[in-house]
């Protein structure tokens, strides 16, 4: 071998050397100095996790009817976060084509205010497996043809503001749900039962983690956790009673409109309102309505901006997605007469029988010194003649509770806030617990929060600058349900029940029980919820004579306010206890552009004799308690007789009132003449309250010649 061929091996063995060299060394460093990134890296490059959404639990009323479930059904979304708006244009003209429809149509799926702003946004829906497929053998870009899962509402609005409705996530739901395995265009609960039991109707999402190739391919499934289907919600309420609620609330609407108010000449608006039936022995919910009221099916698929403002702005059916009988905050007017009624029994104030002449107004003594606005009038203003406890609240005497309003305020001691402390009692001014969202406190006045409401908004509390000091007359008018008190109607219900029970205040149910829906525990109770007892209210002695007076209020022949709407009605079958109230409205009517019309508001329970269950009625500018309210709540009580034939015994949780039996001499005992009823449990057996006089023959406690000559007074 010459030298010249020895020289070229070495030199081709130097540069194998120095190859294999740098080889060597890169191979150590990419082991021994970066493993760990580059198994990250890999590991990010060849596993995916797909997430698959869980089966939305039911919602379903006491019987098992389904009041939101799933249906599949075949959509079209497009893209239009990814691709340019010329893009955008001949993607929706070729699919229009396709679809055969008008690409307007299309159009009004990209503006869509449900959804969030870069999810895809559904164009076209109710597609057949046919229509999928040619939708999706064209090929367009940022289109997808599928199938997917929606919510339904089979009763459509039926109960709507109960049981809410689902929506695309907001921007704090994003933030919030992402990171618990919800997909960013996934449809979560916005409203009602849907948004607060959110959690229990999701499930679990299932997770798949998948081995793929650079070319996505799958390899092999590393992990695969299927998805748990979401939770059943079972309610309390009965959705025929709810329908017969909602209809008889809407008529009662559409019947006040064809009324004139007395006050402006005008016809009255009642375009709002609200209804609660409860079971007065377990603080069930058994109805609720709020008009006016929406259809959730339209919430599911999202809305144009024109159909939003024209369903949810319309100032013809202002406020369709606030639950009123929760959210609506209202002075109740007469209805909160019992409230002052045994905050004057528990003071000592008042001496149940005594009697009161009502003059048709209450003028506050001069001794008191009063300098501003010192009398105060009955409704139009009417004399009742001669009372007792019983009598006004049977009448609704205003001037009777102006003056224990008033005595009560110069009241030196606790006692001056008798008619507060009576009205927390019964769960006003704080909220019910019911299981629903939004609700609102409502609002007991006394002089902080008088102080409260000047300071924050002066112009519609304070427009004189008068000073914040608590007056006689705001005492006297809140023990007449107006001035500052602010009640929801579900705070109604709840405090009648607790009167009609003899004290046991509920924090209302309207859910029955969660029930699951998985493999492994189907049809088992997650979650049960049992009868809540709030509070033990103990009366004052006297406060069957309250219960008396409001079991004549539906009474003709005692002239009770709401004796008209009770014509004909079987009160011996079915008896109603209940009070009127007319609440005059603060404020001016935005469309309108005129001063607001009163109040229209009724609570009662049925049967008397048996409390079983509350009705309270609210609606808005559409007058006298007893002339619309109160007719609606009688055609909502004989649904909830003909109904309750078929509910099962429910849980009673509360002890009943023992009746309050009265000092009847024993010679007298069973004497022809006294009259009365006969209340389970007295020991000689009947309840003996009064004698028959020479001028009171039928012994009413009310002379016979003030009935006779006393004119008709106007509803309170």
């Amino acid at each position: 071998m010459d030298e010249r061929v020895r020289r070229r091996m070495a030199f081709i063995g130097i540069v194998m050397v120095g190859v294999f060299g740098a080889l060597f060394t890169r191979l150590w460093y990419l082991q021994a100095l970066e493993t760990e990134q580059f198994a990250v890296a890999a590991e990010s490059n060849q596993i995916r996790l797909v997430i698959t959404p869980p089966t939305r639990g039911r919602i379903l009323d006491r019987h098992g009817v389904v009041l939101a479930d799933n249906a599949r059904i075949g959509v079209v979304t497009y893209d239009v976060s990814r691709y340019r708006e010329d893009h955008t244009e001949a993607a929706l003209s070729a699919l229009a084509d396709l679809l055969d429809v008008p690409v307007e149509q299309l159009r009004e799926g990209l503006a869509d205010q449900q959804s969030h702003r870069l999810a895809p946004k559904v164009v076209a829906t109710g597609l057949d497996e046919n229509g999928l497929l040619r939708v999706a053998e064209r090929s367009i870009g940022g289109v997808e043809a599928k199938w997917e899962w929606v919510r339904v509402y089979p009763r459509n609005e039926v109960a709507a503001h109960i049981v809410g409705y689902v929506g695309a996530m907001s921007e704090r739901q994003h933030r919030e749900l992402i990171g618990d395995g919800y997909l960013p265009n996934e449809r979560v609960g916005r409203a009602g039962i849907e948004g607060l039991f959110e959690a229990e109707l999701h499930g679990e999402p299932g997770r798949t983690r998948l081995e793929v190739d650079r070319r996505e391919r799958v390899q092999r499934i590393l992990t695969e956790v299927p998805p748990e289907p979401g939770h059943d919600i079972v309610l309390s309420i009965d959705v025929e009673l709810q329908a017969a609620t909602e209809s008889y609330l809407r008529q009662g609407l559409i019947a006040a409109r064809k009324s004139v108010s007395d006050d402006s000449g005008f016809f009255y608006p009642a375009l709002n309102g609200a209804a609660v039936v409860m079971d007065v022995r377990n603080g069930d919910v058994l109805a609720m309505a709020s008009h006016p009221t929406y259809d959730p099916t339209w919430m599911v698929q999202g809305l144009s901006l024109a159909e939003y403002r024209s369903v949810f702005e319309n100032p013809y059916t202002p406020g369709a997605l606030n639950n009123l009988a929760v959210q609506g905050t209202y002075s109740p007017g007469s209805v909160f007469k019992p409230v002052t009624a045994l905050a004057g029994l528990e003071a000592g104030l008042i001496s149940p029988r005594a009697a009161f002449y009502d003059v048709g107004y209450y003028q506050i003594p001069e001794s008191r010194g009063c300098t501003g606005r010192c009398t105060f009038f009955n409704a139009d203003r009417a004399p009742l003649g001669t009372l007792d406890l019983s009598g006004a609240l049977t009448r609704s005497s205003d001037a009777y509770f102006y003056k224990v309003s008033d005595d009560l305020y110069w009241i030196d001691g606790p006692e001056q806030w008798a008619i507060q402390d009576m009205a927390r009692a019964l769960g006003f001014g704080s909220p019910t617990g019911v299981q629903l969202p939004f609700e609102k406190s409502g609002r007991v006045p006394d002089e902080n929060v008088k102080a409260a409401l000047f300071a924050a908004s002066p112009e519609a509390y304070n427009p004189y600058d008068e000073p914040a000091r608590w007056f006689p007359g705001d005492n006297i008018n809140t023990g007449i349900g107006q001035g500052f008190v602010a009640v929801t109607p579900i705070q109604l219900a709840n405090a009648y029940a607790a009167i009609a029970n003899g004290g046991t205040l509920f924090s209302p149910n309207i859910v029955e029980s969660v029930v699951s829906r998985r493999d492994d525990s189907f049809g088992d109770t997650v979650l049960a919820f049992e009868p809540r007892v709030l509070d033990i209210v103990d009366f004052p002695a006297g406060s069957a004579v309250v219960r008396e007076g409001l079991s004549n209020v539906t009474n003709s022949r005692l002239r009770g306010t709401a004796a008209k709407a009770f014509e004909g009605y079987d009160h011996a079958g079915y008896p109603v206890t209940g009070k009127t109230g007319t609440a005059q409205a603060q404020g001016l009517n935005a469309v309108l552009g005129r001063k607001k019309e009163d109040t229209a508001v009724f609570v009662a329970w049925a049967p008397s004799h048996d409390p079983r269950y509350v009705v309270a009625v609210v609606m808005e500018e559409a007058g006298y308690g007893g002339e619309a309210a109160a007719p609606v709540a009688r055609r909502i009580l004989e649904a909830v007789r003909a109904y309750e034939q078929r509910w099962p015994a429910p849980t009673i949780a509360f002890a009943p009132p023992q009746p309050e039996c009265p000092e009847v001499p024993e010679a007298l005992r069973g004497d022809p003449a006294f009259l009365g009823y006969v209340p389970e449990g007295c020991p000689w057996g009947t309840q003996l309250p009064r004698a028959n006089t020479p001028s009171d023959a039928d012994g009413d406690g009310i002379p016979d010649v003030d009935q006779i000559d006393d004119p008709v007074s106007g509803a309170p």
